[in-house]
C-alpha cells in the first residue's frame, strides 16, 4: 500500500495488546480508524487514545465469533466511511492445557474466536475491499501457526487454519490479475499481552464444566491447565511490546510482505519442523518458549 492518510482501517481485538497498538499505529499515519472489541471499556479507551491523534475514529463494540455482528461493523464501517481499505484481523483468544485434559467447550470457544473471526471477517469486508483503488488485509496468527507447540493443542489448529487460510487467499489474489488486495499474516512469538486472561470474556455457553468436589482427575486437570496459563502469562510479561509488533505490521503493508515474523528466532524452529516433514521423519518437539 502507498499511503494510508485518508484510508479507513478496521481493527479487531483493538481495546489492548497488539489491536491497540495496530489502531494507534495507523491513526498516526493518518487513517481513518473502525475498532472492534468485545470489551466496552478497553474499547472506549482506545477510542479516545486514537482521537486524540486528530483522526476520525468509529468504536463498534463486536463479538468477531458472532456473524451478525460482524456484519453489523462491515455495515457500520460503511455507513460511516463509505470504503474499507485495511482490514486486521487480530482478535483472538488463547488458553494452554493438554489435549487430553480438554473439554470440547475449549476448542469451540478457541475456533469461534481465532478461526470463525477470521472467516467472519474476510466474509462480510471482502466485497468491500475488492472495491476499493487498493487494500491490505492483515490476519493475526501466530509462530504457533507454523510449527506446534505442546500444551496448546486448541490454539494450534486455531492458528495453522489461519496461516491455511491466508495462504490460499494470497494465492487467489496473486492469479487473479485484476486484484487490489495485497495480502499478510502476522505470526508474533511472545508478545506483553493479557491474552492469558482472555477467559475474562468467555461467554457462559463456552465455560468449563466442573466435575463435583472431590473428582481427583477433574481436581488434576484443572490445576495442569491453571499451571500451564500462569506460566504463559509470566513469559508474556518479558514479551515484546505491541507497538514494536505493529510498526513491523506497518512495514510488512508498505512493502507487501505475506510473512510477517516480529520474533526471527523462532524460523529456526520452524525449519525444523518442515525439514523434518520433508524428510518423513518423526516430529520431535520444539524447545519450549513458555
Amino acid at each position: 500500500m502507498d499511503r494510508f492518510r485518508d484510508r479507513v482501517a478496521v481493527v479487531t481485538g483493538a481495546g489492548s495488546g497488539i489491536g491497540r497498538a495496530l489502531a494507534l499505529a495507523l491513526a498516526g499515519r493518518g487513517c481513518k480508524i473502525v475498532l472492534a472489541d468485545v470489551e466496552a471499556k478497553p474499547l472506549s479507551e482506545v477510542e479516545d487514545a486514537v482521537k486524540a491523534l486528530d483522526v476520525e475514529a468509529l468504536a463498534v463494540e463486536t463479538d468477531v465469533g458472532n456473524a451478525e455482528s460482524m456484519a453489523a461493523l462491515a455495515n457500520a464501517t460503511v455507513g460511516q466511511f463509505g470504503a474499507t481499505h485495511i482490514l486486521c484481523n487480530n482478535a483472538g483468544v488463547g488458553g494452554g492445557g493438554l489435549i487430553k485434559n480438554q473439554q470440547l467447550v475449549d476448542w469451540k470457544w478457541l475456533i469461534n474466536v481465532n478461526l470463525w473471526g477470521v472467516i467472519h471477517g474476510l466474509q462480510y469486508f471482502l466485497p468491500h475491499l475488492i472495491q476499493a483503488d487498493e487494500a491490505h488485509i492483515v490476519s493475526t496468527a501466530s509462530v504457533a501457526g507454523l510449527y506446534s507447540l505442546p500444551g496448546l493443542g486448541p490454539y494450534n489448529a486455531t492458528k495453522y487454519g489461519v496461516v491455511a487460510i491466508m495462504e490460499t487467499l494470497y494465492a487467489e489474489m496473486a492469479q487473479d490479475d485484476g486484484s487490489n488486495i495485497d495480502v499478510s499474516v502476522l505470526c508474533p512469538g511472545v508478545v506483553n499481552t493479557n491474552i492469558a486472561s482472555a477467559h475474562r470474556n468467555r461467554p457462559q455457553s463456552f465455560r468449563r464444566k466442573r466435575a463435583s468436589p472431590g473428582n481427583g482427575k477433574e481436581d488434576r486437570d484443572h490445576n495442569e491447565a491453571k499451571k500451564r496459563n500462569a506460566t504463559i502469562a509470566a513469559a508474556l510479561k518479558t514479551g515484546k511490546d505491541p507497538a514494536e509488533i505493529a510498526e513491523i505490521v506497518m512495514e510488512a503493508i508498505v512493502e507487501r510482505r505475506f510473512w510477517i515474523l516480529s520474533h526471527q528466532e523462532h524460523l529456526q524452529d520452524v525449519r525444523k519442523r518442515n525439514d523434518a516433514l520433508y524428510g518423513l521423519v518423526n516430529p520431535t518437539p520444539p524447545r519450549e518458549i513458555f
